[in-house]
């Protein structure tokens, strides 16, 4: 008996070596980069941003009319704002009110970069409960308010008055540089983004990389980790709502039957909540945890450093927070149902309506086959509402693209750690996934938790001081492409 204590107890030693080892080798994947002097970006330039909100570029719905006169105007606005970019970069219009510009490099022979951002922003609700109007641009010392600050005028205007600085200094770029600008993006940029994308490809192009808008630099939201923390999206989830409809026989109330339309389907969504698609670290997950695992403190370094032995934990940690399951698996959300038209009538005819969030490494056919299996019963019938969108591809986190990004990111917020992370939201950049493998998604403000409402909810707006770090991300950006 103690020599078999012995070799358990040998054992655990081993195993605790091992564990610590791990953990000290457990290296940081952060690139280490001398800080950088951005240029001044003045008032003017802040102005620039609030007289851009005033425009209500807004997209309400696939089946309504555009406001031409608030396009238009905007048009006009860029024009009259930007007088070098319109005389030293080709601009182009798709349907009617995306822009694309194209800056020529010195060198045809190297790809070319996409630099993406939109124009349109979703409505403004209940106006009358903002602190400043929607509209208004309001510079209150310390912020610009209005719908489109965050989501995503602020990144559009930074782009084009970062180009402008560089082309007042004579700067051209060693390879393409193209601005993408869609109009749509908030009702899925099929009209836009995908026009865009679909001319480029014709033509040939293929991106070195794409960069619009997504990820932010967030504080005091990352768990565990003190820093700001600069996310890079580099996959977006995909997208499918089910139809459950069960019909059967009525009847009166007083006499009901064990089984009715609404039991069944009810027991439909019961088993899709408690038997949801399984939870995995992998993709965007997996080289989020790398990124941030070493940054740490040493305990939960520890768990992260030695993912072969202690997965389900992690597992476990990231199941209980709403964000953190989104992170590992498709997720289920029963969002519509109908049933029933009077309290003493048993109904014929009941309906749900289930939306997933597709996980990069499965399928909207993965998710129906496991619908289908989970409910098992075929009077429960599962029809496809509109057109599923599938998962991006995830893009590379060792590729030059994304590397630059993250150069450039500890050049202009040295404070920050930075890691790739699975986007739960969509952006204009799926459309642009035939021409480049390397596809990001990030925009230079920071977030705290009070602001995640805010893009699309009451009181948008960005601080002043944000902008001008904004501005002089996509500046170095835009210098150190000569680099790639």
């Amino acid at each position: 008996m103690k020599k078999f204590l012995r070799i358990l107890l040998g054992l655990f030693i081993v195993l605790v070596l091992i564990l610590v080892i791990r953990t000290l080798t457990y290296r940081s994947m952060q690139i280490d980069v001398e800080p950088v002097t951005l240029p001044a970006f003045g008032m003017e330039s802040v102005d620039n941003l609030a007289r851009a909100i005033t425009f209500p570029t807004i997209s309400h719905d696939v089946s309504l009319p555009v406001d031409t006169l608030a396009f238009m105007g905007f048009h006009q606005f860029l024009h009259e704002t930007y007088p070098l970019v319109h005389a030293t970069l080709k601009k182009e219009i798709f349907s009617e009110f995306s822009l694309l510009y194209t800056w020529e490099g010195r060198n045809p022979e190297l790809k070319p970069v996409i630099l993406m951002a939109h124009m349109d922003v979703v409505p403004a609700g209940e106006t009358d409960a903002w602190q400043q109007p929607p509209f208004s641009g309001q510079n209150d010392g310390t912020f610009i308010w209005g719908r489109g600050t965050l989501d995503d005028k602020g990144a559009l205007i930074a782009i084009l008055e970062a180009v402008e600085r560089l082309v007042s200094e004579d700067y051209q770029p060693s390879r393409t540089i193209y601005l993408s600008f869609g109009h749509d993006e908030e009702i899925s940029g099929y009209q836009g983004a995908q026009g865009i994308a679909n001319t480029l490809e014709e033509r040939g192009v293929e991106a070195a990389f794409v960069l619009d808008e997504g990820l932010v630099i967030s504080k005091g939201i990352v768990p565990m980790i003190d820093k700001p923390v600069a996310s890079i999206g580099i996959s977006e989830k995909g997208y499918l709502s089910l139809a459950l409809t069960v019909e059967m026989e009525g009847g009166h109330s007083s006499t009901p039957e064990k089984e009715s339309a609404i039991i069944l389907l009810n027991g439909a969504l019961h088993n899709l909540i408690n038997k949801q698609m399984k939870a995995d670290i992998a993709g965007p997950a997996k080289d989020f945890m790398r990124f941030t695992g070493p940054e740490m403190p040493f305990l939960p370094k520890i768990i992260f450093a030695n993912q072969w032995l202690l997965k389900g934990i992690i597992l476990k940690i990231y199941e209980g927070s709403n964000a953190g399951n989104a992170a590992i698996r498709t997720t289920t959300a029963p969002t519509v149902i109908n049933a029933g038209i009077k309290d003493n009538m048993i109904p014929t005819k009941a309906e749900a309506v289930v939306n997933f969030r597709i996980i990069p490494w499965e399928t909207s056919e993965d998710v129906i086959r496991h619908v289908h299996r989970v409910i098992s019963d075929d009077r429960v019938k599962v029809t496809i509402v509109d057109h599923p969108r599938e998962p991006s591809p995830v893009s590379p986190i060792d590729s030059p693209g994304f590397e630059l990004i993250h150069a450039t990111i500890r050049q202009v917020f040295p404070e920050v750690m930075v890691n790739p992370m699975l986007m739960l939201g969509a952006s204009d950049s799926r459309h642009f996934t035939g021409m480049s493998n390397n596809i990001y998604r990030f925009i230079p403000v920071t977030f705290t938790q009070e602001d995640l409402a805010r893009a699309h909810g009451l009181d948008e707006r960005i601080g002043i001081e944000d902008f001008k770090k904004a501005m002089g991300f996509y500046y170095v950006l835009i210098k150190n492409i000569n680099h790639l």
